[in-house]
């Protein structure tokens, strides 16, 4: 039995400009960045994953 493929939804008109306008603005931010602190932690997590063993 055949599944139907739902429609895709378009903007259009003052949707579409608004949807443009605010990717714009966001695409033009700053990107967050780690802390030092943060960069240890996640080191330490990532190390305890890889040597992580099941029983």
């Amino acid at each position: 039995m055949a599944i139907t493929i739902k429609n895709i939804p378009v903007l259009e008109g003052v949707t579409a400009e608004d949807f443009v306008r605010s990717a714009d603005k966001n695409a033009a931010k700053v990107t967050p960045r780690l802390s030092v602190e943060a960069k240890k932690r996640l080191r330490k997590v990532l190390e305890k994953s890889r040597s992580f063993r099941f029983n």
